[in-house]
């Protein structure tokens, strides 16, 4: 009975390969109306396959994000996590539902937060593994295990994979194991399994990254890293390194903008004096008018540990002799004044004028009795 489930799963991932050859543009073959068919990515996949590249046991595992199934251009949408070293590799201490206990080969079909699991995904991850065992010769099926990243689990894709004589049974928040046809399977719920210790950097390939960027979980220090990390994966995804050929995403800048908000959320939980730790002095006041960087000091505050040449850093001429405290100010010649613009002359005035008023007046002493 197994040997007629298995040829009959055989047979309907033949036929899905040999569909799927068949609608695939050749190189160099151009549409009715003249124009080749452009390839659109989604800017969501790249950023899983950075994610998962920073968490894997550096030297054990090699991240291929698409792989050529055929001489002609049929690429399988799938990540592929291939072992490249024998032994028992460290137990990594991020992403464990996703990278734990990994086979030599693991497929890992992934749907992002714009996507839904359809029918047709289970059917094509059974076919798709069929023929990766073929085109990179793969004598022993039992090196290979599936995964499936999605944001949930539609009834759809349970009925399906139900149709291929495979059972998921819950083995964790987010998470069910199975077995596809010869293959184990895990499927992951990036929702609900984002909220679990160590897996909280799945928040930024759920539904959630593009509603509410601003909802992502405490991170810890390690999972800190690696988001910096993926947002400069981002950035070079709007903007690519010399050389490096510009690809039509989809989603592109969903990704982008969810990922910005992220930062301002992220910048804005950290204290001021975090923000300005290793910064220079003309970096620290960059972009201030000269009041701005004086409110709130007294005049010994306002130079303190500065050089003398930090303390008018980037300040025109103009507005060094406005960062002047009052008493500078009134020695100032009026010849030199003059040669100032005309609003830095109005501006002195103003505040020597505002000074004077607040100044009490002085009390005359009485005149001692002539004798």
């Amino acid at each position: 009975m197994a040997r007629t489930r298995l040829s009959s799963a055989v047979v309907v991932a033949l036929l899905l390969m040999a569909k799927a050859a068949r609608t695939t543009t050749k190189r160099g073959t151009r549409s009715p109306q003249g124009r080749r068919r452009v390839r659109v990515y989604t800017a969501w996949h790249p950023v899983l396959v950075a994610l998962l590249e920073h968490v894997l046991p550096a030297g054990w595992y090699q991240c291929i994000s698409e792989f050529q199934l055929a001489r002609e251009p049929l690429r399988v949408d799938l990540v592929i996590l291939r072992r490249r070293r024998r032994g028992a590799p460290p137990r990594p201490s991020l992403l464990t539902s996703v990278v734990g206990e990994l086979a030599e080969h693991t497929l890992v079909h992934f749907k992002g937060p714009t996507d839904e699991l359809e029918r047709d995904d289970a059917r094509m991850l059974l076919a798709y593994a069929l023929q990766y065992l073929v085109v990179a010769e793969i004598e022993d099926p039992a090196s290979v295990a599936l995964r499936v990243l999605a944001p949930r689990l539609t009834p759809r894709f349970v009925e399906a994979l139900r149709s291929l004589d495979c059972a998921l049974t819950p083995t964790g928040p987010g998470t069910h194991e199975g077995r596809l046809c010869i293959f184990p399977l895990r499927v992951v719920e990036t929702v609900p399994a984002n909220a679990r210790e160590g897996d909280h950097l799945l928040y930024t390939v759920t539904p959630g990254m593009v509603a509410d960027p601003g909802g992502i979980p405490a991170l810890s220090p390690a999972e800190i890293a690696v988001f910096w990390a993926l947002l400069e994966h981002v950035e070079q995804l709007r903007r690519p390194l010399p050389g490096q050929r510009k690809r039509h995403m989809k989603d592109e800048k969903r990704v982008v903008e969810s990922f910005e908000k992220v930062l301002a959320r992220l910048v804005a939980r950290v204290p001021p004096k975090q923000r300005l730790a290793g910064l220079a002095p003309e970096q620290r006041l960059a972009g201030l008018a000269p009041e701005q960087r004086l409110a709130g000091l007294a005049p010994e505050q306002r130079l303190a540990g500065l050089a003398p040449e930090q303390r008018l850093a980037g300040l025109t001429e103009a507005q060094a002799v406005l960062a002047l405290p009052d008493a500078m100010l009134r020695a100032l010649s009026v010849e030199y004044i003059a040669t100032l613009p005309r609003e830095t002359q109005a501006a002195i005035q103003k505040r020597l004028g505002a000074a004077s008023q607040r100044r009490p007046a002085r009390r005359r002493k009485p005149r001692s009795p002539s004798r």
